[in-house]
């Protein structure tokens, strides 16, 4: 399945594996996941030698007490989690941009300043990782290179999508020692869910909700699945179009489909803050979806999602600002749509 998310992940550079494998600390004679972290982490200079076995999506891995040396294989599926937790990375992955230009993308209101730029997120550099001398290195579960990361260091892949958020982010809280953050960060979204579904009691068998974010030209994506925005309209439990009422299967819609994720709301996703969106104005601007009924009641919102999407509880709670927003604070019609 590709990550709805990050649809557009570049494919690895096996020429890269080349260049890596002088710096690859090598297992010897091992291809286990536990093996090989445990071998990486003995080499590497800054591992601790206490370590807990922690259980993720490539397996399970012996991993630091109290990791000196993180290098994360994706910036908002590894790196933002972390940052939220206190904890910095020494180097990670991120976005190239068309111009070359490097970034993190969703971390903004953390400073990464000390963080080393390690390449493209699904193709990092791996010499450059290596060079980190990391003694954890922490991704998740659309990393295809695992046995060259787990050469180097212990190395986890956080199982991100296919789950609740909340099950993933307490899973890295319980992997750098903070668990009880991680409980406490719980607990304040439950509550904070709990509280907007009592605002939508009076019309949650009415209002129905709709979430897209655009593709390629001429076509779109459900945006409802995955990350902070899945989690949050799944424990929401809201009316939702036919279509986003199945379960998610990932690939894209064409614009001629896009009736069919009608709603009293709509919702999309804008991720041109980042040069990730070039086709947004073209789908607002099209004919089927400006006759959509949410648009005509002027009930289609466009909501950043570089400020609601990613691994992180202040992206769900980012969200559900913007929820309670557009469903509460602007008392939408609930009879737009037949249900």
């Amino acid at each position: 399945m590709t990550p709805p998310v990050d649809r557009r992940r570049p494919r690895p550079a096996h020429a890269a594996l080349a260049l890596a494998a002088p710096l690859l600390l090598t297992a010897c004679g091992s291809t286990t996941a536990d093996d090989d972290a445990s071998a990486g982490a003995a080499a590497s200079p800054g591992a601790s030698a206490a370590t807990f076995a922690f259980e993720h999506s490539a397996g399970t891995t012996d991993v630091p007490l109290d990791p000196q040396r993180i290098v994360t294989t994706t910036d908002q599926n590894a790196l933002l989690p972390l940052l939220e937790l206190g904890v910095t990375p020494v180097a990670s992955a991120g976005l190239v941009g068309d111009d070359g230009e490097q970034s993190f993308r969703r971390v903004e209101g953390y400073d990464t300043s000390g963080v080393e730029f390690v390449g493209a997120y699904g193709e990092p550099n791996l010499e450059a990782v290596a060079a980190q001398r990391p003694d954890l290195i922490v991704g998740y579960e659309f990393d295809e290179t695992y046995e060259e990361y787990s050469q180097m260091a212990p190395t986890v892949l956080v199982q991100i999508f296919d789950r609740p958020l909340t099950e993933a982010l307490l899973d890295i809280g319980r992997l750098v020692g903070e668990e009880d953050q991680a409980q406490q960060r719980l607990e304040g979204y439950e509550a904070r869910i709990a509280d907007l579904q009592q605002q939508l009691e009076p019309v949650r068998d009415e209002l129905s909700v709709s979430v897209l974010t655009t593709g390629d030209a001429g076509q779109f994506y459900r945006g409802d699945d995955g990350q902070a925005v899945g989690t949050v309209m799944a424990d929401l439990d809201l009316l939702r179009p036919d279509p986003q009422s199945q379960p998610y299967e990932s690939g894209e819609y064409s614009l001629e489909q896009v009736p069919a994720h009608d709603a009293d709301v709509v919702v999309v996703l804008d991720f041109s803050g980042e040069a990730g969106d070039p086709t947004l104005q073209a789908f607002l601007d099209a004919p089927l979806v400006q006759g959509l009924a949410a648009s005509q009641a002027d009930q289609l919102h466009v909501v950043d999602g570089t400020a609601t999407v990613g691994a992180a509880w202040g992206k769900m709670a980012a969200f559900l600002d913007e929820l309670e927003r557009v469903l509460v604070t602007e008392q939408p019609d609930p009879d737009v749509v037949a249900e």
